[in-house]
Order: C-alpha cells, then structure tokens, then sequence
C-alpha cells in the first residue's frame, strides 16, 4: 500500500487481522464523544443538585420549621393571601412555614421592617428590642435547600434567630443571607 507522500504505508495488525487507520480514527471519536458527554452530563448533573441540596457549610443559617401546635400563632404574622391558604391546609403539611424571631437589642424605637424569600413578601413589621416570631412560608417545600432571606426596611442592630445567628441590619434599606429550608415534612393521612 502507498499513502499519499508516496511512502509505503503499512496496516495494523491486530489479533491476525488488518485493521485499517480510518476504523482506529472513529473508535477513538466515538470514545472521544462519549467522555465529553459524559462530562456534559455530569456538570449539569453537578450544577442541578447543588442547587438542590442543602449546603455543606454550617456557616449557612437554618430556618427553623413551625410545630403544628404553633400554627394558629404563627398564622396571625402571614399576609392576608398566606393566611387563608394556610387556614384551608386541613392536614397541616401542604403549606408548610419556618419562622424566625426578630429584635433590635439595644435599640428600643427599632424600625419598620418587611421579609423576603424568592417566593414570599411578608406584611411590614415594626421590630423593637422586644423579640417577635414571624412565620414565612417554606420556598422550597418539595426540595428543601438554600434560598435567599431578605430584609427591608430601616432597623438599626437587627438581629434574626436563625442557627447560628444573623446579624441582618438593612444597610440602604436591605440585607440578606442564605439560609437552609428543610423539605417538607410528609403530609398525615
């Protein structure tokens, strides 16, 4: 056999059979093409369930989750639409809600603030050093995970319960922190 340039080229020989060059050449771009699909698919992959998941770091703060003897409560600090679809939740599970208690230690006048999820916009409240329990709908209830928690307003030394603790004072009128929202618990039959 001769190749182009008019030099003699010589087949491969594998297992007493001739193999030509151009079948080496697709099996390695077929390998080639699935090494890169698979890293596709593991990036995508990588990148859905992290966003899905909860966070590894336990710098992350944890909404706590409302016991169901504490829903009436926690009701009355929802806004009007948020309260009557908890209200219509008869088996307590498929509204789930978290709560934080909000103060502003040493700073008795406090100030006006509103609460945010990716979902959610609470009522104003007006947050003294006198700690208050407001409840906030779960964004993330069939997943849990990592959502943003915002707050709005002008409150001097604001500090949110959350584990560990969020110091979150509205600096230009806005603050925010990642926090962890558990999935929702299964609902009573």
């Amino acid at each position: 056999m001769q190749n182009k340039g008019g030099g003699i080229q010589r087949p491969d020989f594998r297992d007493g059979q001739i193999v030509s060059a151009r079948s080496s050449e697709k099996s390695l771009l077929v390998v080639g093409s699935l090494l890169l699909g698979a890293i596709a698919v593991g990036t995508a992959g990588g990148w859905f369930f992290s966003s899905q998941t909860f966070s590894s770091d336990p710098s992350v703060p944890v909404i706590a989750e409302i016991l169901p003897q504490d829903i009436p409560d926690a009701i009355g600090t929802l806004t009007p639409t948020a309260q009557q679809t908890a209200q219509a939740d008869s088996r307590e599970c498929r509204f789930p809600m978290g709560f934080i208690t909000a103060a502003t230690p040493g700073n008795p006048a406090g100030g006006d603030v509103i609460f945010r999820t990716s979902k959610y916009r609470s009522p104003p409240f007006h947050v003294t050093d006198k700690p208050q329990r407001i409840a906030i709908p779960n964004p993330l209830p069939e997943t849990g995970g990592v959502d943003l928690l915002s707050a709005d307003g002008e409150a001097k030394g604001l500090m949110v319960s959350l584990t560990p603790i969020a110091r979150m004072e509205p600096v230009n009128g806005t603050s925010a922190v990642k926090v962890i929202w558990h999935r929702r618990p299964a609902c009573k039959t």
